[in-house]
């Protein structure tokens, strides 16, 4: 069992059951179409987007977080894909997706810039990214997120490594989370809506 197996495996959502406040808002400014959900944990932002008439893929490493995204789904009646594996083993990538969602996806540092490449270039083209994390501003806080500087993000390297997606939103600010036990205070928070050109 992974730690976000151990995470996860409780009754309770550790992030709560509905979904981000940024990936809520932008999804209702979508028309419906192919939606990929990395990172997704329990999975409140794929059921969400489900609900809205999006065809949801979902991925992450962790086996409990797809059991509970599966039973938020049944629970709100829609259907999702949701399938486990590592983001660098890179499965998802070989199709275009009309939005993809990156939602306090943290990876190792020397992971991440491949692992965004491949992101921009699944997108098809005119499609949505929508990318929520933590800044390294967010480093010692305590509100939510990894404990690592180097796993944090800054935005400017972001912009780089989405080569290829022209953000028309890039924002780095101070937000008052309340995503149940995991994210819970204000905390450092970098949003991006991206469309690839």
């Amino acid at each position: 069992m992974n730690s976000w197996d151990e995470r996860y495996r409780h009754a309770r959502y550790f992030y709560g059951r509905t979904p981000n406040y940024f990936v809520a808002e932008q999804l209702q400014l979508l028309e419906p179409g192919r939606g990929l959900y990395l990172a997704e944990g329990e999975g409140r932002n794929a059921v969400f987007a489900a609900g809205l008439g999006h065809r949801v893929t979902a991925v992450d490493t962790s086996v409990e977080g797809r059991r509970k995204a599966l039973e938020l789904a049944g629970d709100r009646g829609v259907q999702i894909i949701y399938g486990v594996a590592d983001l660098l083993d890179h499965s998802w990538s070989g199709e275009q997706w009309n939005h993809i969602v990156m939602c306090y996806a943290h990876m190792q540092p020397e992971a991440m810039p491949e692992v965004h490449r491949r992101v921009a270039a699944a997108l098809a083209d005119g499609g949505t990214l929508i990318h929520i994390s933590f800044s390294k501003a967010q480093h010692g806080r305590g509100t939510g997120g990894p404990p690592d500087l180097a796993r944090l993000h800054d935005l400017g390297e972001l912009r780089e490594q989405y080569a290829g997606v022209e953000l028309d939103y890039a924002v780095e600010r101070e937000v008052d989370l309340v995503e149940a036990d995991g994210h819970s205070g204000v905390a450092a928070i970098i949003e991006l809506v991206g469309t690839k050109v």
